[in-house]
């Protein structure tokens, strides 16, 4: 034996104390990591090899006290003593076993599949331990002896091995967290561990196993350091978990500087679009008041053109860009535009300059009703369209390089372009119109478009009562002048035609008296042709009187024949030489087309009578399946034939062919009037015959318009 194997046999009892000292503090200081929170596989596993180690320790320290009250008293260990230190051996090396397995079998992990397994190694160990006693025949205190070195062979060296494996497993994870110092500590701690088990198992107490016959524990104590090492290397390892504590802080550190940045972010943002919300708020209120404005204006009682004009200075002065403009609108035939109103250019004379403010905003204005697209012009003269539908998407006039000095937008009502809405910057035309301006002009045309063709209607309908008014009040005066002229007729005429008769039978009644002679007979005969006469000529005045009224022929031989015999009878009275054509099939027509197509026609040869001073008219009726019509021209003087400015004037004239207009539209027809002073007049009026195309209601806008029509 040499000097080192004898001081450890003389100082055995201190052996076993540091033995079990080493075990015990490992097992303290995995117990205290395993409380921590860790990503680490290994973790999971501290608490079975904590208890190995407390166990272990704790087996130790048995054995310790063993040889204290060996060497004191000469005690020698009891039956009840070797089956407690043989079952803490054999649990704390199932413990070793449970945690390598915990860490080699692959997640995850079932109770009762580890519970199988780790069951296998003690089942081998019993049995073994019961073949080889009983097979020998070994008392039971040689059973226990065998017991123990066979629980150190079946159990420990197999956990040993397995726990080895599972920390040189884990290193490898240690050195994907960028850990690399703990995973060498964890290789030295499988190092010691595979030492200790795999070796120092090996070294039992005698017993009939050849192999306990040369390693037993005598031997052991050359090995004892492994414990001590097992513990500083894993207690090295264990200060992963405080680098991962470490790691963790500093990353919950970055995770809530970087959720205050987030959070300052957000209040940044979330004041931002604040401020958004309220300067989008700003505008949304700046435009419905000035379209609310706008509307309390075109909704006010002034003519169109004041009302545009008002319209139109709101815009300029509301508006930071625009500082002129002008409103040009669509005439009915939808070819012609004319300038309603303009404002804010210095000279609103017809423009002559191309590079005049004025003269380009008219050229724009026209081309953006004939195009149909908004128009907008920059300082570098270059020429922008777009579609209002687009307008805040794409945003052409504010992307241009070059800022925006005209802008023309179409003014729309159903589909149908009734005008354009133009705006000028005159003063300072390196101004950038904003996205909001932008917004507020495309909402101002719209609303214009539905409000300008509103207008025009209410003007429409406005002049048309006030003509109507008109027109009631000359129809009552010409029914009172009828009612004169027939009455005059019937006193002057009639009356004293059947005046003279009655005078005359009342002369015949008191001559008859008396027995009259034959002077007598003869005077009465004479008188009596006289009164014949005079019946004779009543008669025909009340059917004079009768035919102005509605002529017999009318509803005795038709229209055809009517207006013919009407024509001469009004070449013959008036000394003007009147023809009369006609084509067509008068059956087509109705009773009530008849009557309107005659006092057209008569309305019309009054007219030339009264205010043409023509030597020729002619007449012609044209019937066809689909329409009537009926022309009256003539070679006289001419006239204005602009309807509206004969109602503001007042002109007698003109409630004749207003009239004419009346009686067309209430077959839903339209008249037609070309004429111009000095070259005659020619009245055109075509009346629907299918019931799909009289359309009076639809139409009683447009005959006002045509009958002005060159």
């Amino acid at each position: 034996m040499n000097a080192i194997s004898a001081f450890f046999l003389d100082n055995i009892i201190a052996v076993f104390f540091v033995y079990g000292l080493a075990f015990f503090t490992m097992g303290l200081a995995l117990a205290l990591a395993g409380r921590r929170p860790s990503e680490f596989r290994f973790a999971t596993a501290i608490l079975p090899l904590a208890g190995f180690g407390f166990l272990h320790g704790a087996h130790e320290w048995f054995e310790m006290f063993q040889k204290i009250a060996n060497l004191g008293n000469g005690h020698t260990p009891g039956t009840a003593e070797e089956i407690v230190r043989l079952l803490s051996l054999a649990l704390s090396f199932e413990l070793l076993l449970g945690f390598g397995l915990l860490l080699v079998v692959p997640e995850p992990v079932s109770r009762r599949r580890l519970a199988l397994l780790c069951a296998i190694a003690p089942a081998v160990w019993i049995g073994g331990t019961v073949a080889i006693a009983w097979r020998n025949v070994l008392s039971f205190s040689d059973a226990l002896v065998l017991a123990d070195a066979l629980a150190r062979y079946c159990i420990g060296i197999p956990a040993a091995l397995l726990g080895a494996w599972a920390l040189m497993e884990q290193q490898r994870a240690y050195y994907e967290h960028g850990m690399p110092q703990f995973g060498r500590d964890l290789v030295w701690s499988a190092a010691a561990l595979l030492l200790y088990g795999a070796i120092g198992q090996l070294f039992v107490r005698p017993t009939v196993l050849p192999s306990s016959q040369f390693l037993n524990s005598v031997n052991f104590l050359l090995w004892f350091g492994m414990a001590s090492g097992l513990t500083f290397f894993l207690a090295r390892a264990l200060r992963a978990f405080a680098e991962e504590d470490r790691r963790r802080l500093e990353q919950a550190n970055a995770a809530r500087l970087e959720a205050q940045a987030n959070a300052l972010a957000a209040e940044r943002r979330t004041s931002r679009q604040m401020e958004q919300l309220n300067e989008e708020l700003r505008l949304t209120t700046h435009k419905l008041s000035l379209l609310l404005e706008l509307s309390t204006l075109f909704n006010s009682p002034l003519p169109l053109e004041n009302r545009l004009s008002q319209v139109l200075e709101l815009i300029t002065e509301q508006l930071s860009f625009a500082d002129a403009g002008l409103i040009l609108l669509s005439r009915e035939n939808g070819q012609d535009a004319y300038i309603a109103v303009a404002t804010g250019y210095a000279d609103l004379a017809p423009p002559s300059a191309a590079d005049d403010d004025y003269a380009w905003a008219c050229e724009l204005a026209q081309a953006c009703i004939t195009q149909g697209v908004a128009l907008c012009r920059h300082r570098d003269g270059q020429i922008l369209d777009f579609r209002l539908e687009i307008a805040l998407e794409q945003q052409p006039c504010r992307r241009y390089v070059s800022p925006t000095t005209i802008i023309a937008l179409p003014l729309v009502d159903r589909q149908a372009i009734v005008g354009s809405l133009t705006l000028s910057r005159v003063r300072d035309d390196s101004y950038r119109i904003t996205r909001e301006e932008l917004a507020l002009m495309v909402g101002i045309a719209q609303q214009l478009g539905l409000s300008v063709e509103n207008g025009v209607l209410q003007q429409e309908a406005l002049s048309r009562e006030q003509m109507l008014g008109e027109m009631l009040h000359q129809v009552v005066g010409a029914q009172e002048a009828e009612r004169q002229r027939i009455a005059r007729e019937l006193h002057d005429a009639t009356g004293q035609a059947l005046t003279a008769v009655a005078l005359g039978l009342t002369g015949i009644e008191t001559a008859l008296s008396h027995p009259p002679d034959d002077d007598t007979l003869r005077r009465l005969a004479n008188q009596l042709r006289e009164i014949k006469s005079f019946g004779t000529n009543a008669l025909i005045e009340l059917r004079n009187i009768i035919a102005d009224l509605r002529p017999p022929q009318l509803d005795d031989l038709g229209l055809i024949a009517t207006l013919r015999w009407y024509v001469q009878a009004f070449e013959e009275r008036r000394g003007i030489k009147a023809q009369f054509n006609c084509s067509g099939d008068e059956a087509l027509l109705t009773t009530e087309y008849k009557t309107v197509l005659f006092r057209i026609a008569q309305e019309g040869l009054t007219n030339v009578a009264k205010h043409a001073e023509a030597t020729e008219v002619e007449v012609t009726l044209t019937i066809q399946p689909l329409f009537a019509a009926l022309t009256v021209a003539d070679n006289g003087c001419g006239f204005d034939p602009e309807p509206i400015t004969r109602l503001q004037k007042r002109q007698p004239a003109g409630w004749g062919l207003i009239g004419i207009n009346e009686r067309a539209m209430l077959l839903g027809g339209r008249c037609l009037i070309d004429s111009a002073p000095g070259r005659g007049t020619r009245l055109h009026v075509t009346v629907p015959l299918t019931v799909d195309e009289r359309t009076p209601n639809a139409d009683h806008t447009a005959p006002h318009t045509e009958l002005g029509k060159q």
